[in-house]
C-alpha cells in the first residue's frame, strides 16, 4: 500500500511514510490506481479534502513510476 498526505495544501505520495498528519491509503495495483484515478466520488474521507481529476492522475503515475523503478 502506499500513503498519500497532504502537505502545505498539496497531495503527496508519501514515500517514506514519514509526513506529518492524516493520511490515506491505496493499492499499488494497476487496477486500483485505474479505479482512483476514474472514481466521482467527492471526498477522499480519511484526507478530508476532495481530490480533483488531474492531481489523482498525477498521484496515480507517481505511483507507476515508484512500482516501475523497483521492478526495474
Amino acid at each position: 500500500m502506499v500513503r498519500l498526505a497532504g502537505l502545505d495544501g498539496a497531495l503527496l505520495v508519501d514515500e517514506d511514510r514519514r509526513i506529518a498528519g492524516r493520511g490515506g491509503y491505496l493499492h499499488r495495483e494497476s487496477g486500483c490506481l485505474a479505479k482512483f484515478t476514474r472514481s466521482k466520488i467527492k471526498e477522499f474521507r480519511s484526507l478530508r479534502r476532495g481530490i480533483a481529476l488531474d492531481e489523482r492522475r498525477r498521484i496515480a503515475d507517481r505511483i507507476a513510476e515508484l512500482i516501475q523503478s523497483v521492478a526495474g
